[in-house]
């Protein structure tokens, strides 16, 4: 993987991008490991209270234990700007999926939202409120047969 560097991590392709920043497949140098790098706008950075919740939110997720949350590996500030190392998940997010195939079938759709649901409980037990669920932060991983699905 080669490209620009931000900290310890060497970044490749932009893999996403939304409001709150973007998300590229990177390689962690220090770890030896291919990850999802999640860089947040350099704006946040500056704005205390996001900064204060951002560091206190993170913590909490990067604890949880529940398999359908997206693992949080690291998180922090590099350069003035916050960022998020995560599981690498090798899938499609539910948008897409919706995109290209039009609408699920009722048996799909209910075996999606139930693995869904799971974690936002987990989350809502630790007191966390996700605040952005849409298809697009739904991944779909088809590895190993059945669809296997995180809530970013």
């Amino acid at each position: 993987m080669s490209g620009d560097r931000f900290g310890h991590y060497e970044l490749g392709e932009l893999i996403g991008r939304g409001g709150m920043g973007e998300v590229y497949r990177a390689y962690d140098t220090r770890r030896g490991r291919v990850v999802a790098l999640k860089r947040l706008s350099a704006d946040v950075a500056h704005d205390p209270a996001y900064h204060a919740r951002f560091r206190r939110e993170s913590g909490m997720v990067a604890r949880l234990r529940e398999p359908h949350v997206i693992p949080i590996h690291d998180f922090g500030e590099i350069d003035g700007r916050l960022f998020l190392d995560m599981r690498l998940v090798e899938g499609t997010d539910l948008g897409t999926v919706i995109r290209r195939n039009g609408p699920l079938d009722p048996a799909r759709a209910v075996d999606i939202l139930g693995q869904v649901a799971r974690a936002l409980d987990a989350a809502h037990r630790d007191d966390l409120v996700h605040r952005d669920v849409k298809p697009s932060n739904v991944l779909i991983d088809h590895e190993g047969g059945d669809p296997f699905v995180y809530l970013i």
